[in-house]
């Protein structure tokens, strides 16, 4: 019973202390004055293009800032994974950015580059600034891209290939060649079985390298062995 009317005294003494704290502060302004908007996670995106989107349903009170909608504003950009906005009070919003990450890069028939997120999708055309160790898929349809990019990521996974060793990804009409593996190699994959020619191709490069072979080009589309072409010089 005393603890229990303890709780009762203390909890409206602390929340009083809190708003006397706060009005020291802000006795010359208005309660929960809007003073400033903290963003973290952007570095596709600029602060300005953020503020410019939220800009409208930022309010002088902190208590009258529309969070739904800030948060509404800020996802539908597409460079935008998800976002999660605040109050601190007594004066911020608080906006933390979690961008779509490049992955990759898609070249068009028409040369148009796009680059790809985490899930293969296209989500911007590549902007000013190179972007480093990203494969590039060049593919017609973006329904096939999104699969090569999965078969990429599946293989690294299995640890069949390294990803980071990849430079390149060509698909035509089914047929898959990679280039980049072990300083620029060439390897032809074709329309079926990639999973287990690949692996083919990766086990005659590690021999070829015992012995000291510099090869150029792989061609695994074979039901046994592999046709391979030296490099000269």
């Amino acid at each position: 019973m005393k603890r229990a009317l303890y709780i009762l005294f203390l909890a409206p003494l602390c929340v009083l202390s809190i708003l006397t704290i706060v009005y020291l502060f802000s006795k010359d302004e208005p309660l929960f004055f809007l003073k400033n908007v903290r963003i973290s996670g952007v570095s596709q995106l600029s602060e300005r293009d953020i503020v410019g989107k939220v800009a409208p349903y930022l309010k002088e009170s902190l208590l009258k800032v529309d969070i739904g909608k800030i948060k509404d504003a800020i996802t539908g950009h597409p460079f935008v994974r998800e976002v999660r906005v605040k109050r601190a009070y007594p004066f911020s919003v608080v906006i933390d950015v979690k961008e779509k990450v490049p992955s990759a890069l898609w070249v068009k028939n028409d040369g148009d580059v796009f680059v790809l997120d985490e899930s293969g999708e296209p989500y911007r055309k590549l902007g000013k600034g190179a972007i480093k160790e990203l494969f590039i898929i060049n593919a017609k349809e973006k329904e096939d891209v999104a699969s090569i990019f999965r078969e990429v990521n599946a293989w690294s996974a299995e640890g069949i290939m390294k990803k980071e060793n990849l430079s390149e990804v060509s698909y035509n009409e089914g047929n898959i060649t990679l280039f980049g593996l072990d300083d620029g190699v060439e390897i032809i994959l074709g329309k079926e079985d990639q999973k287990k020619r690949l692996k083919r191709a990766v086990a005659v490069l590690g021999d070829a390298r015992k012995r000291g072979l510099l090869i150029k080009c792989i061609d695994a589309r074979f039901e046994k062995g592999a046709i391979i072409q030296e490099r000269k010089g």
